[in-house]
């Protein structure tokens, strides 16, 4: 996927991303990094004493990370993204290690700012699992070049 400029963006446009695994590794590491340091993420004992669980589950917010990073790795923001303004996620279920999300992405809506080298697009994300099962749904906010913006040193 080549990355987008404002004008690109139109009432019908949709993208998928790859799947991504969410594998223990990753989840132990982002529980590391972050601190999130509770049973649920750090003692498979508790885990697997409790009805509540499936197995090792991913905290919402990494897979809210994750989720971001596969519409990064698609191409879509390169070059053309210049800040992300805002997310606003709805956890809808947990994601388990050996689970893999995708990241269905459509238009919402889209805005000029003051400055004619950039716009404002919202776009809606519906995060899914291998069973097609939504996980996470977001809308995302974001400051996006148009065709009038000049790179340094053109």
């Amino acid at each position: 996927m080549t990355s987008l400029y404002f004008e690109e963006y139109t009432d019908d446009w949709a993208f998928e991303t790859e799947a991504k695994v969410v594998t223990e590794e990753d989840i132990q590491a982002y529980v590391a990094l972050c601190g999130f340091q509770t049973p649920t993420f750090t003692d498979m004992a508790y885990v697997q004493a409790s009805n509540d669980y499936a197995g090792r589950m991913a905290p919402g917010l990494f897979v809210l990370s994750m989720a971001e990073g596969l519409v990064l790795q698609a191409g879509l923001t390169r070059r053309r993204g210049i800040f992300l303004m805002e997310l606003n996620p709805k956890f809808k279920q947990p994601v388990y290690a050996g689970e893999s999300i995708r990241n269905r992405v459509r238009l919402h809506s889209k805005r000029l700012t003051r400055k004619s080298d950039r716009g404002v697009v919202v776009t809606s994300h519906e995060v899914v699992n291998d069973r097609d099962e939504l996980v996470i749904s977001y809308i995302s906010t974001r400051m996006i070049r148009t065709r009038e913006f000049v790179e340094m040193g053109n």
